[in-house]
């Protein structure tokens, strides 16, 4: 799916109408495969099915019944039973209980909302290939510490980026089998009801809204929404790493990125020359709040014994949030790429205040070859710090001594070697190669939406 194709957010999904439709959908999918069973009669299956849209309910009556039995399932249950004709109403949610119906809607509206999530996700990553094929050859400096490390490019920063996102989207697909799962056992989940065609009704019910089966129908196991929601907390966790970097980079300081923003947009009320990061800080924002969850989720996921109102209240809430939060969250990335631009002679222009000692590596470990690593170590340390102390450049500090002098032909060629341009490492190559990897994977994404 296109950027236009897609929704500005999933909070519809998970409306009260959203969530009461799921209830429907769930009883539908029940009728279909209690009738394919012969568990009841195919007739009382059409009737049913055929009022399981919720557009054809009085909404305020729904909503009044519900606050009267603070039961929503038996009031959805009875307004359904009601529109069908003859006897099929008796055979509505045959053999269910509440949980069944409620848990199995929330799974059908989270996955709805994670193959939205997984289609912005494709789209990202296009755009971030796009970045790093732009920016492959683009010099910038590696920091660690905080301090000027070794040059390297743009693109090779973009590359450790897109990996991370990658990662993401392999865990959110690989957990769709242990957190997209139909729980549908009956009241205690050992199939009371249903006896010797338990399993096999869940089976069919589960293929029918696209789901798996669960082998236990404990009420009381939530552990796949916990590991979901713990997958979208390292998805914000990689969120922030990368904003946390361009928000930085955004500092007058560095001015290395910045974001592409309208004529009219205010950076400020009081300070009119404020050009303000805008798109990064949402991201920032959504993604810490969208990591939060996951320590509260984890505590959701404790019922007692085989099932437990009290925990299952804070779970749909926190199963709703996740959602929303986790879709707004890719949006905003998406956002935060259309409008991000990286400034190639501000880099370059940081890089090249001291350029020569950010090659250190490559002179210490040329003269290696000769006087071993150690020496060479120590060498080119105090090669740098008398430059400092004498106040002369760091290649004339080298030169001084001659175990540099016969490691190199000339002068100029301790010059040429200093140039931080020959000395990115394989910078570009993985780029490149990362770039395509992204674009594997974005179109591997499409093909598993789409299937």
């Amino acid at each position: 799916m296109t950027s236009r194709n897609l929704p500005v957010s999933t909070d519809d999904l998970f409306t009260s109408h959203a969530t009461w439709q799921s209830w429907l959908d769930v009883e539908g999918a029940l009728a279909t495969a209690q009738a394919e069973l012969g568990i009841i009669p195919h007739a009382a299956r059409d009737e049913i099915v055929k009022h399981t849209d919720l557009a054809q309910f009085d909404l305020t009556a729904l909503k009044d019944d519900i606050a009267a039995s603070m039961s929503p399932i038996m009031s959805t249950v009875r307004a359904l039973a009601a529109k069908c004709a003859g006897d099929a109403g008796g055979y509505v949610h045959w053999g269910a209980t509440t949980q069944n119906i409620i848990i199995a809607g929330k799974t059908l509206q989270l996955h709805k909302s994670h193959r939205l999530l997984l289609a912005r996700l494709a789209n990202v990553l296009g755009k971030m290939a796009d970045m790093a094929d732009q920016s492959a050859d683009w010099l910038t400096v590696a920091r660690t510490n905080r301090r000027q490390a070794l040059p390297i490019t743009f693109g090779y920063k973009m590359a450790g980026w897109i990996d991370e996102f990658q990662r993401c989207a392999d865990r959110l697909t690989s957990c769709e089998s242990r957190s997209f799962v139909l729980i549908f056992g009956g009241a205690a989940g050992a199939m009371h009801t249903y006896g010797e065609n338990g399993q096999k009704l869940a089976e069919t019910m589960a293929g029918h809204l696209g789901l798996t089966a669960s082998n236990v129908h404990s009420r009381a196991t939530n552990d796949g929404f916990a590991e979901y929601v713990a997958m979208l907390g390292l998805f914000a966790v990689a969120c922030e790493r990368m904003g946390t970097e361009l928000y930085t980079l955004m500092s007058n300081e560095y001015d290395e990125v910045s974001e592409i923003q309208a004529a009219n947009v205010v950076g400020s009320s009081t300070m009119p020359h404020k050009f303000n990061p805008k798109y990064v800080v949402s991201l920032l924002t959504a993604a810490s709040r969208l990591r939060n969850l996951v320590g509260p989720t984890m505590e959701a996921c404790r019922p007692s014994h085989e099932g437990d109102a009290a925990f299952n209240f804070r779970l749909y809430e926190l199963i709703d949030e996740a959602g929303m939060l986790s879709y707004r969250v890719a949006t905003q990335l998406e956002t935060l790429f259309d409008h991000l631009q990286i400034k190639q002679d501000r880099m370059l222009e940081n890089l090249m205040r001291d350029p020569a000692p950010l090659v250190s590596e490559k002179i210490m470990m040329q003269l290696a070859n000769s006087i071993g690593r150690q020496t060479a170590h120590d060498l080119v340390h105090h090669a740098i710090v008398a430059s400092m102390e004498k106040g002369v450049t760091f290649a004339d500090a080298l030169y001084e001594h001659q175990e540099v002098q016969g490691s190199f032909a000339s002068r100029d060629a301790l010059d040429q070697a200093l140039d931080p341009k020959h000395y990115t490492g394989r910078s570009a190559e993985i780029a490149r190669e990362t770039a395509a990897s992204a674009r594997h994977h974005a179109a591997h994404l499409r093909q598993h939406i789409a299937r």
